[in-house]
């Protein structure tokens, strides 16, 4: 058993990894397709606390308290499956392998069994809402999201932690541990049987089990590129620490500088820039490296789509699926070096009622996406990984009206009272 199960993790693993460079290489590629950005790396101590504070703290996902707290688990038990799966290696060639120094300290073992149980407790509930809620009502915030996805990376979740319990448990028997050092697993060791030999062959095949499943979730999310529900545990940590605003607050104070080519610029700087520089977004290339990770970053949690005015109002814009097909155009045009410019982010479908890629369009959103969005700023309230969606829509409008003159017909006249009166209203 030994034999084999050194054999399969190894194979498994090389794939894995292979795979997890490459797609890691590929991710890098589509974010360096995208502009630079200012002002997105001042104040790193204050950065870093808040990334600490919003990550390990879960103080955007507490906004939703009992869905944040058995997500704190899931977090928790993820980073505690980091090391289990890394000793999973050492358990083939030896059974008995513990950590030196903290292998055998009460307090980490404890916090390994506590949070392997929690974090496959915490799964279920969290598995069963998403079934609940579905993602075929227009009235759930799943609505739209890749479900197969989730459900994968939900299952991933149980295995692991389920498979700390079980490891341990053939460890206390193998050993004859004290259960103090045991508190949850020792309660299954009654599974197993007493033969050392047996044990040993067991310990085998979990810690094979453990590194062929993590190494399969590895290989799932490298085939998957847009996989933000699995990609964000990477992700999150680098969007949460480059934040429009480096006091940790949320973008929702004034709008962020107009750029072109990702340099802030003033409208007394247009008559100084070249023909082919552009104002605003109006293809994914002129989105900033930042953007592109915000749209990477998304988890189709759907937080910012339950709470969105037009998308609760029956209107086409959806924050989450206006970050879902983005993230498609920009993996789409990274991966085969097709020029940008031959789709534009925005265009108008003349049938049908498809909103985001229509089939056979040179464009990836409609326009009518574009302008029902009322800036309320809901989205980036809601988001638990710190997405600028409206900064994002506001850039885009930049494009259509200051590039393309592109704007509904209800603008002319607070055009008109700003160039003639200098106010909105025409007074």
């Amino acid at each position: 058993m030994q034999i084999f199960a050194i054999v399969v993790s190894l194979a498994v693993s090389v794939v894995a990894v292979l795979m997890t460079v490459r797609a890691v290489r590929s991710m890098l590629a589509t974010l360096r397709i995208g502009q630079p950005t200012t002002g997105s790396s001042d104040q790193p101590g204050r950065r870093t606390l808040t990334m600490l504070k919003e990550t390990v703290l879960h103080t955007r996902m507490l906004q939703w308290t009992w869905v944040g707290i058995l997500h704190w688990f899931v977090f928790a038990a993820f980073i505690i499956l980091s090391t289990a799966v890394a000793q999973a290696f050492f358990q083939l060639f030896k059974a008995d392998f513990a950590w030196p120094l903290i292998g055998h300290w009460i307090v980490y073992e404890w916090i390994s069994e506590f949070i392997g149980l929690f974090g496959s407790l915490a799964i279920i509930p969290l598995f069963v809402y998403r079934v609940m809620k579905g993602s075929s009502a227009r009235q759930s915030r799943f609505f739209g999201s890749t479900m197969w996805q989730a459900y994968f990376v939900e299952a991933m979740v149980l295995l692991e932690s389920a498979a700390i319990l079980f490891i341990r448990a053939a460890e206390y028997k193998h050993v004859d541990g004290e259960t103090a050092h045991f508190p949850i697993s020792s309660l299954l060791s009654g599974l197993y049987p007493d033969d050392a030999a047996s044990l040993e062959n067991i310990i085998y095949f979990i810690a094979m089990v453990k590194i062929v499943s993590a190494m399969a979730w590895l290989i799932v999310i490298s085939s998957n590129l847009t996989m933000g529900v699995a990609w964000h545990r990477f992700t999150a940590w680098f969007n949460i620490w480059f934040k429009r605003e480096s006091d940790g607050g949320m973008a929702l104070g004034a709008m962020k500088p107009l750029t072109s080519g990702g340099a802030p610029i003033t409208l007394d700087d247009i008559d100084e820039l070249d023909e082919d520089s552009t104002l605003g977004m109006g293809s994914i290339t002129d989105f900033s490296w930042k953007g592109l990770l915000d749209f990477t970053t998304c988890t189709e949690c759907g937080r910012c789509q339950s709470q969105c005015p037009a998308w609760n109002t029956e209107k086409p814009l959806s924050p989450k699926l206006l970050m879902m097909a983005l993230r498609e155009e920009a993996y789409a045009v990274a991966g085969t070096g097709e020029a940008a410019t031959e789709k534009s982010i925005v265009g108008k479908i003349q049938d049908g009622d498809w909103f985001y890629n229509p089939e056979g369009a040179d464009f990836v959103i409609d326009e009518d996406v574009l302008w029902s969005c009322t800036s309320c700023g809901a989205c980036v309230q809601q988001c638990p990984v710190d997405i600028e969606h409206v900064d994002h829509i506001m850039d885009m409008r930049r494009y259509q009206v200051l590039v393309e003159s592109n704007f509904p017909a209800e603008l002319n006249q607070l055009f008109k009272g700003l160039e003639n009166k200098g106010n909105p209203w025409n007074m």
